[in-house]
């Protein structure tokens, strides 16, 4: 009887094909071009964005000149400019962090509904089509709706007009704080959503169940049970909710006020009216610094939540 060739196991858990080679090697050679890819289109231009961000400025252009005065200038220690782009950075965590507390409110029972609440699987995958759908439209797009309806003639404008409420602070909503955080709110919301319902889904229906049936109340399920294990949704949804949100550019141009700039549009202003490429790599590279701290604190908490 003619039998195929053997496959063999090592010891820690690696399948080998005949001649011996690894599996994991073709698993390898087949993310090479990935890996190259992001290599060459995101590796290389950070690192020379980091380079330039210690060149020195010029009338005409940048001077190779190796200097930390573009960082000084960004921690305030300039007597250039003075402190600006450190209270904007914290405006922005400011605004991002709302806007990741209010997605994740509005989120949080739209993932569970889709999880526990919708049985039909008709009824779960319209509910889930609706999520997606904002997903499709372009983001200049969202943001630059909620300027019409929160402008002067627009639908906010109107329903005020009918509660008899046009004469209040409401009526100045766009081009402020306010404006920026409902338009990222209603931006990022869909993301929160499906990081959130991708953990509750996988949740195991019996330890539910077996908690009502010995007597525990609904709210002492969630808080006990599903609260818990959602936690790694939840922070990765957070995570790039507040990553996302807090470097912004395009909302807060659209409907943010002059007071209200964010530490994007700082950057874009480095690079295009100033023409102050290196200060404006350093402000990006502190933003960048902010948001891999970020990420950091989210991957530490999720194995933390595994142990």
């Amino acid at each position: 009887m003619a039998t195929g060739p053997a496959i063999t196991v090592d010891v820690d858990g690696r399948t080998e094909k005949p001649g011996g080679r690894p599996a994991v090697r073709g698993g390898l050679a087949l993310g090479l071009p990935v890996l190259a890819w992001m290599g060459f289109f995101f590796a290389v231009p950070y690192f020379m964005l980091f380079l330039q961000s210690f060149w020195t400025p010029t009338a005409f252009g940048v001077d190779h000149t190796w200097t930390i005065d573009n960082y000084k200038e960004v921690f305030g220690a300039s007597s250039l400019v003075g402190d600006i782009y450190i209270p904007t950075l914290l405006r922005s965590i400011k605004v991002g962090a709302l806007v990741t507390l209010f997605s994740t409110l509005l989120a949080f029972p739209v993932a569970y509904m889709l999880a526990f609440k919708v049985r039909r699987t008709r009824n779960r995958m319209l509910l889930y089509t609706l999520v997606v759908v904002p997903l499709w439209a372009s983001y200049l797009l969202r943001a630059y709706a909620w300027k019409v309806i929160l402008g002067q003639h627009g639908l906010f404008s109107s329903v005020l007009d009918t509660l008899g409420l046009s004469g209040t602070f409401l009526s100045d909503l766009l081009y402020s704080e306010a404006a920026v955080v409902i338009a990222m709110t209603h931006i990022f919301t869909p993301f929160m959503i499906l990081s959130i319902y991708a953990v509750l889904e996988r949740l195991p229906h019996n330890l539910i169940e077996a908690s009502k049936d010995l007597g525990v109340s609904s709210f002492a399920t969630f808080r006990k049970i599903v609260l818990p294990l959602s936690l790694p949704g939840v922070v990765a949804g957070a995570t790039f909710t507040m990553g996302l949100s807090s470097g912004d550019f395009v909302a807060p141009m659209l409907v943010g006020g002059e007071s209200d700039v964010m530490i994007a549009n700082q950057i874009y202003s480095q690079f295009g009216a100033t023409n102050n490429w290196p200060l404006g790599s350093a402000i990006a590279f502190v933003l960048l610094a902010f948001v891999a701290v970020l990420v950091w604190i989210s991957t530490a908490a999720e194995k933390r939540e595994q142990i």
